[in-house]
């Protein structure tokens, strides 16, 4: 009994000393009791381009305030998908949008912590689209490309000659299939005519309607494979071949030959000068080489090695140029194949993420587009058009 009592009185006296105890200190701050004053909403009050822009690749600038100074905390959303924040301060964010494409695109945001901001609309339009899809299934599959001054586009298709597509995107057929099983390049030229290549010892023209038939060939000089072709402001046609030579072809057929380094892959005339992309031992260049007159040449400079600058794996299959003087180098990377050089020699892959294949064939509309075919294996394979947000350099073969 005795030991019975003592353990009640020490745990009576413990608990005293407890609640003593909790009765002298000031008690712990609960959660509950810290601010809970959401951070200041954010508004939104102003965007730039101000009505438009290209999905997934304008870099967007919104204005307004309450936003945070560190980019990731600010959380912004395009018809309810995330945006990619580049940079911010209180009152701008520079945005790039996700792929929405809609006349109507809700934008609103909230920093981590604050309320929902107001809603703006916007338009986002596709940087790359379908401009004509071509079904393997059905043996419709593009090679060569080339365009006319009212912007159709002509497609040699794989055993079924040369399409036409208009400018509205309806098919017709242009010229028949004569020996070839499809063309690498075409080259829209004087009184309506297309000039084919087709890795061989000449040169094809048609008209519409008509099968392709020899231009030039071996009996005028051409001494080896012509791969590409291209017209300088006087009209005449340069073409180069697969054994160090590139060839200069007036309209009467006269032909004069030039030592070149390298195997062409393509080729393009602007401003008295011919950009020819080849393969020089193992490296994958462009050369610019000034056109003195009709019989001469200059000296060739190295404009850009993408072997060593980018990539040793990856191969040409085409290059154009923009009005500004930007080298368009379309490759046979699966995604991401088109590089840009800028005139400094700096450069930059186009539109990142957007285009998931390789080029085969490549040539700019009168506008601000770019015409691409591209070969996928076991998918639809198609022309796209690219949104360059820029002209072309000038071809000087359509009249």
């Amino acid at each position: 009994m005795k030991k019975l009592l003592y353990k009640v009185f020490a745990v009576s006296v413990l608990l005293s000393t407890l609640v003593l105890m909790s009765c002298a200190e000031d008690p712990t701050q609960s959660l509950y009791d810290l601010s809970t004053d959401p951070l200041a909403t954010p508004v939104l009050s102003s965007i730039n381009p101000p009505t438009e822009a290209l999905a997934g690749v304008t870099k967007i600038t919104i204005s307004g305030s309450n936003f945070s100074t560190e980019a990731r905390n600010n959380l912004i959303y395009f018809n309810g998908k995330p945006g990619t924040v580049l940079s911010a301060t209180t009152t701008q964010l520079e945005v790039i949008s996700p792929v929405v494409i809609s006349d109507t695109v809700l934008i609103k945001m909230n920093v981590i912590g604050s309320r929902f901001s107001n809603i703006l609309e916007y338009k986002l339009k596709p940087a790359v689209a379908e401009f004509y899809p071509f079904d393997p299934k059905k043996n419709e599959v593009p090679y060569a490309i080339t365009a006319d001054k009212l912007e159709n586009i002509y497609v040699s298709v794989s055993g079924l000659g040369t399409k036409k597509i208009d400018n509205k995107g309806v098919l017709s057929n242009f010229a028949p299939k004569g020996a070839e099983t499809f063309f690498n390049s075409l080259t829209f030229g004087p009184s309506n005519t297309i000039f084919a290549t087709r890795r061989v010892r000449g040169i094809v023209s048609m008209v519409e309607g008509t099968a392709p038939s020899t231009f030039v060939s071996s009996t005028q000089g051409i001494a080896d494979n012509v791969i590409d072709t291209d017209f300088d402001q006087s009209l005449n046609m340069w073409a180069g071949g697969n054994i160090n030579s590139l060839y200069r072809v007036t309209l009467a057929k006269n032909v004069k030959k030039f030592n070149i380094s390298g195997s062409v892959n393509a080729l393009k005339v602007v401003n008295n000068f011919v950009f020819v992309a080849a393969r020089v031992d193992t490296q994958e260049v462009v050369w610019k080489i000034p056109i003195v007159t009709a019989d001469s040449m200059g000296t060739p400079e190295l404009y850009f090695n993408l072997s060593e600058k980018v990539d040793p794996v990856l191969k040409i299959n085409d290059i154009t140029l923009s009005a500004d003087g930007d080298l368009y180098i379309g490759t046979n990377k699966s995604a991401d194949p088109i590089f840009i050089v800028h005139p400094d020699k700096s450069f930059e892959v186009l539109y990142p993420g957007i285009i998931k294949s390789a080029v085969y064939s490549l040539v700019w509309g009168n506008g601000n587009f770019l015409y691409m075919t591209n070969i996928v294996k076991d998918v639809n394979t198609t022309v796209l058009k690219i949104n360059m947000q820029k002209t072309g350099a000038p071809y000087y073969g359509r009249q």
